[in-house]
């Protein structure tokens, strides 16, 4: 008898068990929705704290729909009383309903949760974007890495987003966290994103030291994108700062082949053979890119540079001579070449450059060929 008693009592706390608990969801559930988010919050860190509704999977749903919804209205309204109602608020939401998720441990959860994640998902690319705008780029990082995490659940089934990866990416450069950026870019280069994200890559890998993957990440981004001018430039500029010179020219070279109306492609040939010193070579690469290019005055600003350094070689050379007709021809040659500079910077003058490196770069040379009077012109003329 006495356990038949027990077996009853037992029974009856239990079956009173399920009304309290949904009465007590309820009315969280209904403060939330009528907007009174601080009443809701009392209510909600009350079941949190009690010992035994802290262990109710909707418990903690609820606390997490509490602090999603609030954020939303208070980003909306602009109410940080709202949107600050919790510390981390949002990531907060997030935690809540993992803890869901976790204590449930089955798909009805899980189907429940999807389109708060969603939702969820989208704020923290919202608060990412804002951070970022706000040159806050580690709470940028931050944010974006949480709407990743939260896009790649399997139950949600949503594409992979390479536009949020590329903004995780961007947030972790910025910040300068080379080991997450190496992460992200190196991704997004798999994917064959973009011309600028392997470019990013390559800075990063440079960064980090890597210089033998910057220049594998080179040359896969040159294939990928099709020589894209940008990549063509930075890996033949790699090879020249190593001092491979004729591997920079090389990569140019089948650039030219394959783009040969490229102008850019001659014309980095030219800064090549220029810095080197060949400076015929360079001559030969800067007046083609000139051809698709007239009103580029750099190019002929380096042209008379070239043609400048020539003579200068040609009159060195005189000085090693002993036979005055020999002197008298490499005068002469030298006469020629520094003729041809004056050519080429009196053709930049007649376009009346505005540029303020070309009209330095025309200036020096003017000067330093005796050319006075067409220095101050030019000096007087463009109020430099």
């Amino acid at each position: 008898m006495k356990r038949f008693i027990i077996l009853i009592l037992v029974l009856s706390g239990c079956s009173l068990m399920a009304p309290l608990k949904k009465s007590r969801l309820i009315s969280l559930h209904h403060l939330i929705e009528i907007g009174k988010y601080k009443d809701a919050k009392a209510v909600a860190d009350e079941m949190i704290e009690n010992p035994e509704s802290s262990q109710w999977a909707n418990t903690w749903y609820a606390h997490g729909y509490l602090c999603q919804t609030a954020y939303r209205k208070g980003i909306q309204k602009n109410d940080p009383k709202l949107y600050e109602l919790y510390p981390d608020q949002l990531y907060l939401a997030w935690d809540s309903y993992e803890k869901a998720r976790a204590l449930d441990g089955s798909q009805r959860m899980e189907k429940q949760l999807a389109p708060k994640y969603v939702l969820l998902a989208n704020d923290f690319q919202n608060m990412g974007v804002k951070n970022f705008t706000g040159q806050n780029y580690g709470k940028s990082l931050r944010a974006f890495e949480n709407a990743l995490q939260i896009e790649g659940l399997p139950f949600l089934s949503i594409p992979v987003d390479t536009f949020l990866i590329y903004n995780t990416a961007l947030a972790a450069y910025e910040d300068k966290n080379w080991i997450k950026a190496n992460e992200y870019l190196g991704v997004l280069h798999g994917y064959q994103f973009s011309e600028n994200s392997t470019h990013l890559l390559f800075n990063v890998k440079l960064y980090l030291g890597d210089t033998l993957f910057a220049e594998k990440v080179l040359h896969e981004g040159i294939v990928n994108y099709e020589r894209h001018d940008t990549l063509v430039f930075l890996l033949s500029e790699f090879y020249y700062n190593a001092s491979r010179p004729d591997e920079a020219l090389e990569v140019l070279g089948l650039a030219i082949n394959e783009n040969p109306d490229n102008t850019h492609f001659y014309y980095n040939k030219g800064l090549v053979y220029q810095k080197t010193n060949q400076f015929n070579e360079a001559i030969e690469a800067y007046s083609e890119s000139v051809k698709g290019d007239p009103d580029n005055l750099m190019i002929y600003a380096n042209i008379a540079t070239c043609y400048y350094n020539i003579g200068v070689a040609y009159e060195e050379n005189t000085l090693k001579l002993n036979r005055n007709q020999e002197v008298k021809e490499e005068r002469a040659k030298s006469k020629k070449a520094l003729k041809s500079a004056l050519y080429w910077l009196d053709s930049a003058i007649s376009k009346q450059p505005e540029n303020p490196e070309v009209i330095s770069r025309i200036s020096q040379l003017y000067l330093v060929m005796g050319e006075r009077d067409k220095t101050k012109m030019l000096m007087m003329y463009n109020d430099y």
